[in-house]
């Protein structure tokens, strides 16, 4: 019989280029893991190593060449261009670039559908809870709430809570998933820019019915804007900035205030009328 090999558990010290090295051989795909990855090592010996190392940096330098390419064309909106990529390479469908976005939520975000639908076609089934309430996979974001409860008041990693990011897509089911599970409605965003609630959120995309369901939720018609892009904006603000005369009549209809002021003084119809929105100014003329 075969003499069987003796192995050994060992704990050792590695040096920063070690380190550097066998995560390279982890972020190449090549070993699953640090530990594998220094048996690899060590197993293969210094020359090999080399080797080794040189198609692990080829092969992550490949992948992140075609991590770009993905984003790039979910940028510009170039659906053939995915296809191939995906065809290349499936994994690509759940890449995340630096600013932690994913190719589905930035296909949300620049509201292309048709290459969200196509990623989701090909595995990317593997949503966080943002990424799902911003696509409005609500059966993934309850999955992922009856996991992790203390997700429900959470923010995504450039500052925006779930209820919002549901209700700026439109995202009818999963905002009443959200309510029933009792989110805070009041949750406002840190992302610096707008600082909002969801009922404001609601308003670039016209969810009118979304306004409904958030005022009987308990919103706060009076609630304004934080943010340095429309600091001050109350509703009738950013409806009028959007033009939305629907709204404006919707927002009126449930006691939003007129004659509030944004941070630069001006009323819902001044900031109108700067804009050029004559209709949304002959409703809020005071």
């Amino acid at each position: 019989m075969p003499k069987k090999k003796s192995t050994a558990v060992l704990s050792i010290r590695l040096d920063e280029e070690a380190i550097k090295a066998v995560d390279l051989l982890v972020e190449s795909g090549l070993e699953s893991n640090r530990s594998r990855a220094v048996a690899h090592f060590v197993n293969m010996g210094v020359r090999a190593s080399h080797d080794l190392l040189v198609r692990a940096r080829e092969q992550a330098d490949n992948l992140q060449r075609l991590r770009n390419e993905m984003f790039e064309a979910v940028k510009l909106r170039d659906i053939d261009k995915v296809a191939e990529l995906i065809h290349k390479d499936a994994s690509l469908v759940n890449a995340s670039n630096k600013k932690g976005e994913t190719p589905v939520l930035l296909a949300t975000f620049m509201r292309a559908n048709d290459i969200k639908e196509l990623l989701l076609q090909n595995g990317a089934g593997k949503l966080n809870v943002f990424e799902a309430a911003a696509v409005g996979y609500s059966s993934r974001v309850k999955e992922l709430l009856d996991r992790s409860p203390e997700l429900l008041n959470s923010y995504s990693h450039d500052g925006f809570p779930l209820l919002s990011l549901a209700a700026h897509f439109g995202n009818t089911e999963t905002v009443e998933l959200l309510l029933s599970h009792g989110v805070d409605i009041h949750a406002r965003s840190r992302d610096g820019s707008l600082n909002n609630m969801a009922i404001h959120a609601t308003i670039f995309g016209g969810y009118g019915h979304l306004v409904d369901l958030l005022i009987e939720a308990g919103a706060d018609i009076h609630a304004k804007c934080e943010g340095e892009l429309r600091k001050g904006f109350n509703v009738l603000h950013v409806a009028a900035y959007f033009d939305n005369v629907p709204l404006i009549e919707k927002f009126l209809s449930y006691g939003a205030d007129k004659t509030e002021k944004n941070a630069s003084g001006e009323t819902p119809y001044e900031l109108a009328i700067s804009l050029g929105h004559t209709a949304s100014a002959n409703l809020l003329q005071i």
